[in-house]
């Protein structure tokens, strides 16, 4: 999962020239759109106005006017930046808002990833669904709504997500060494695996995105649809979160280099054999039910978030039968493995082998 390099940086690599050009493409389009961010016309407005209030408080205070704040050349960027993020995310088109949270996801994942390949699809992975998260919450009016509750519980799983990784990383030594080994990578070269699984993650997180901007009758159907596929999305988030602090206790009391099964095999356990991956599986298929009812007809939704739904399944189910074979070479003829197994057969669906 994007959860760690055990199970799937081979997946990642193999998939990586496809998310770079699925994100080059996307790089044109946010290139194309910002011309829509500001004018040129509000950008003098702004810039003068700005200029002229600066001047009028330096004077008041008796300083002088010809002098300027050293940090008012950053606030001057940052500031429309951010404007220019929140009118886009709010009424820009559908692609345009697609592609400013895919401009959010890579400024996150892109410096992370040249400080660690590994965090590309891991730390980078929680913190920049949390950044694009914050960004949907601070454009949008905050209200007890399911879209908001949505977004709130995009930006808690991803810190979580983000910080456990993290955690992990600087605790458990077999994880450490994992992400050390691919870190050999020549710098420039991470670049493309960056764009591409920045792309995936903005992908995933649009249904959230399109909920803010849709507007559905109280006490409708689709109101009623939208907020169970929320709270399916919620129980995800704690189900991935439980699921992943107990294994994590499991092995880190583990002696390292341990080749006897410990386990698991107790709580969520009893449910499937990866009910961490079934967390996130849940967490992503109700935050994709619960945008899709305000898609509508326009096909940059459906598209985003359905390629986006896709690969987060292809890649938790994939990683779960690469985890299974591996624990079947490890542990195959151990007895506790054996019985665990047998007594739970299914490995990230419940009923389902």
């Amino acid at each position: 999962s994007p959860k760690g390099p055990n199970s799937v940086q081979s997946m990642m690599f193999k998939r990586s020239s496809f998310y770079a050009a699925a994100g080059t493409v996307a790089m044109v389009l946010l290139n194309r759109s910002t011309s829509a961010f500001v004018s040129p016309h509000q950008s003098v407005n702004l810039h003068n106005s700005k200029h002229k209030i600066q001047r009028n408080l330096l004077q008041i205070r008796g300083g002088d006017i010809n002098t300027v704040p050293s940090s008012s050349a950053l606030s001057s960027i940052v500031g429309p930046a951010t404007e220019a993020l929140h009118q886009v995310l709010v009424s820009g088109t559908p692609s345009r808002a697609v592609g400013a949270l895919y401009a959010v996801a890579s400024l996150t994942v892109v410096p992370l990833t040249y400080y660690q390949t590994a965090y590309s699809f891991s730390v980078g992975y929680g913190l920049s669904v949390a950044a694009m998260s914050l960004a949907l919450l601070t454009s949008f009016k905050f209200s007890l709504s399911a879209p908001s509750i949505l977004a709130v519980t995009s930006l808690v799983y991803g810190l979580r997500l983000g910080g456990y990784i993290f955690a992990r990383e600087r605790t458990v030594e077999s994880k450490r060494k994992q992400f050390e080994e691919m870190n050999k990578r020549p710098i420039l070269k991470r670049t493309p695996l960056a764009l591409g699984v920045s792309l995936l993650y903005a992908f995933m997180v649009s249904p959230a995105l399109f909920a803010l901007r849709g507007t559905l009758d109280a006490g409708s159907v689709l109101k009623k649809v939208q907020l169970c596929f929320t709270g399916v999305s919620a129980f995800g988030m704690l189900l991935e979160a439980v699921a992943d602090q107990h294994k994590y206790e499991v092995k880190r009391k583990s002696k390292e280099g341990e080749e006897s099964f410990v386990g698991p095999t107790t709580w969520s356990y009893t449910i499937c054999r990866h009910p961490n991956y079934l967390g996130e599986i849940l967490f992503w298929a109700g935050l994709f039910g619960a945008g899709s009812v305000s898609f509508g007809k326009s096909i940059v939704p459906w598209a985003c978030g359905g390629l986006g739904l896709w690969g987060i399944l292809s890649i938790m189910l994939g990683a779960s039968a690469g985890l299974d074979k591996k624990q079947a070479e490890k542990y195959g003829e151990q007895p506790d493995y054996v019985e665990w197994k047998r007594k739970v057969s299914s490995s990230v669906i419940p009923f389902f082998k």
